[in-house]
């Protein structure tokens, strides 16, 4: 059986990839605080698969991430950082 890696695949390949998870918040004390010692927060978002469909785009593969946020002002923060990020990622 031939291995097969499509990430090493020229670019013209028709395939296109999915996934399907939940985004995160994280929430980060800044200057490694402890939670019950912090008085502010840093915000960020991420996950398995966002992170995975992130890193292919970054390697110039057709993907796509799937996940149900609420509709309010978090879930829309977290669409407007999932397409802040993909913006970069297509020059």
């Amino acid at each position: 059986m031939e291995h097969y890696n499509p990430l090493l695949r020229d670019n013209d390949t028709t395939q296109k990839f999915i996934t399907i998870g939940e985004i995160m918040l994280r929430l980060t004390p800044p200057n490694y605080e402890k939670i019950r010692m912090a008085t502010s927060f840093e915000a960020s978002y991420g996950g398995s698969e966002a992170n995975i469909a992130l890193a292919l785009a970054n390697l110039n593969v057709d993907s796509t991430f799937f996940s149900v946020v609420p509709n309010n002002s978090i879930g829309k923060s977290a669409i407007r950082m999932l397409r802040s990020m993909m913006c970069t990622v297509h020059r």
